[in-house]
């Protein structure tokens, strides 16, 4: 990740996709947060991993894990536009 600011952004995202249980959107959602890590290491665009990632994070059920998942990557997409 060569920008400081997504460093932080990605690693909460990460932390609390491992607070999800192991149904299968939960095991989506996790997919997703890898593959957009990888996507950060290797400088690819993360958009079309991003809206992945929010239409699987819409599949969750409602909560507090949910809200905090899509305000993180809510705060990732805004850092990426920002470096646009």
């Amino acid at each position: 990740m060569d920008s400081p600011e997504l460093k932080p952004l990605y690693d909460a995202l990460h932390r609390y996709a491992g607070w999800l249980d192991r149904e299968r959107t939960s095991v989506m959602v996790r997919a997703d947060v890898r593959a957009l890590g990888a996507a950060l290491d290797t400088s690819e665009d993360p958009t079309p991993l991003l809206e992945a990632l929010d239409a699987n994070l819409a599949r969750l059920p409602s909560g507090d894990l949910r809200k905090m998942l899509r305000t993180a990557s809510a705060k990732m997409r805004g850092a990426l536009t920002e470096q646009s």
